[in-house]
């Protein structure tokens, strides 16, 4: 049931914006990378994947709105002839606002801050729902052009997240990001 309400909630998401707004700019893209993890427990080192979509925000010029989801979970999990039973992780979506500062020539920066939920089950016992905040820092290359607007963007950053609710679980990811925009 939740993983319905959250397709539903994403699509309307997704729709409304561009239609409702007349959004000229939609993007979709991914990250992988590492870092940490950690609930009611000390930080266990992690490998972090992400999906994200983004558009313009309305009646605001220079920022715009991304949805992601994020999974977390331990790395031995992936390494070969490991005999782990339970793999601690957690999941997690977020909505923040993302500014971008372009730099010289291609390059550019980009922030993001905005509200985090995650589920937290980093013990087999475990499987709670935690809402806190996100916070991102990227620097990039835009492979765009000014007569094209669609195309590719690549970069390299970290993200940070922190809830404030029952087991206080968190993540912080270095990682590497493709997006491209429509």
């Amino acid at each position: 049931m939740k993983k319905r309400n959250t397709s539903i909630v994403f699509a309307v998401f997704i729709f409304s914006c561009a239609s409702l707004y007349g959004q000229s700019f939609l993007s979709a893209g991914a990250s992988l990378g590492g870092g940490t993890i950690k609930g009611n427990s000390p930080a266990q080192t992690s490998y972090t994947s992400s999906v994200f979509i983004e558009t313009e925000m309305p009646f605001v010029r220079d920022a715009s709105l991304r949805i992601s989801f994020l999974y977390a979970a331990d790395i031995n999990s992936i390494l070969p002839d490991n005999r782990i039973i339970y793999t601690p992780s957690i999941k997690g979506i977020s909505l923040k606002t993302i500014v971008r500062q372009p730099l010289q020539d291609k390059f550019y920066l980009e922030e993001g801050i905005g509200i985090l939920l995650l589920n937290d089950r980093t013990f087999s016992d475990t499987n709670v729902l935690d809402f806190g905040a996100a916070a991102s820092f990227l620097g990039g290359i835009d492979f765009r052009n000014e007569i094209n607007v669609k195309g590719f963007r690549f970069g390299a950053g970290v993200e940070y997240g922190l809830t404030f609710t029952n087991t206080l679980a968190g993540y912080i990811s270095f990682h590497l990001q493709g997006e491209y925009c429509f």
